[in-house]
C-alpha cells in the first residue's frame, strides 16, 4: 500500500479552527473555507503585519504572542474567536474563476 502524505490543506475542511503562524497559503485557504484562525505573531517576517491586519478584517480570528503559545497556557482555545472587523466578504471562487478564464 502506498504511503499517503497529507498536506495541511487536505485536512483543513475537517477543522473547527486553524492555529498557525502568518502565511499566505494557510490564511487564504482558511478564509476560503470560512474557518476561524488563531495566529501567532511572527517577528522578522515582513508580510506578517499585513496578513494579520487582513485576517482581523475578513475572518473570525485570535492573535496571540508566541510566548503565550509556548508557555503552555492554552486557555485561548476555550475562548471564542473575535468576529471580523468588517461585514465585507472576500471572494472565495478564485479557483473557478481561473478555470473559467
Amino acid at each position: 500500500m502506498r504511503d499517503k502524505r497529507y498536506r495541511p490543506v487536505d485536512v483543513m475542511p475537517l477543522c473547527g479552527r486553524i492555529i498557525s503562524k502568518p502565511g499566505y497559503g494557510t490564511f487564504a485557504e482558511a478564509c476560503r473555507l470560512n474557518i476561524p484562525i488563531t495566529t501567532l505573531t511572527r517577528e522578522g517576517f515582513a508580510e506578517s503585519p499585513l496578513l494579520i491586519e487582513g485576517l482581523r478584517h475578513y475572518s473570525a480570528h485570535q492573535v496571540i504572542k508566541p510566548a503565550t503559545f509556548f508557555a503552555g497556557d492554552w486557555d485561548f482555545l476555550t475562548e471564542s474567536p473575535q468576529p471580523p472587523l468588517t461585514d465585507q466578504r472576500l471572494e472565495t471562487d478564485g479557483n473557478g474563476a481561473i478555470a473559467q478564464a
